[in-house]
């Protein structure tokens, strides 16, 4: 009857104020547990858009954050994947 969706506290952005204020938090895990969330409100099509939009980003390279070896702030990566949903 319940579940919980987290990104976990190993994301590599717990405790580390100064990336959330610089706006570089990698924001992929929260998105990927959104993902699961979706499948299990039983919205299947929804989540495999969203992970198949983020799977794009990350393989592309071209948006990343500095923990995935770029420089793209949290909202540029947010904003790529969305450009990417089908």
């Amino acid at each position: 009857d319940h579940a919980v969706f987290e990104q976990g506290a190993s994301a590599g952005n717990v405790g580390k104020e100064k990336m959330v204020e610089q706006k570089k938090a990698n924001p992929v895990a929260l998105l990927l547990s959104s993902a699961m969330m979706l499948r299990h409100l039983q919205f299947p099509s929804f989540a495999d858009r969203l992970e198949t939009a983020v799977k794009r980003v990350i393989s592309e390279g071209n948006c990343r954050t500095k923990d995935l070896g770029g420089d793209s702030t949290t909202q540029q990566v947010v904003d790529a994947v969305i450009a990417n949903l089908d």
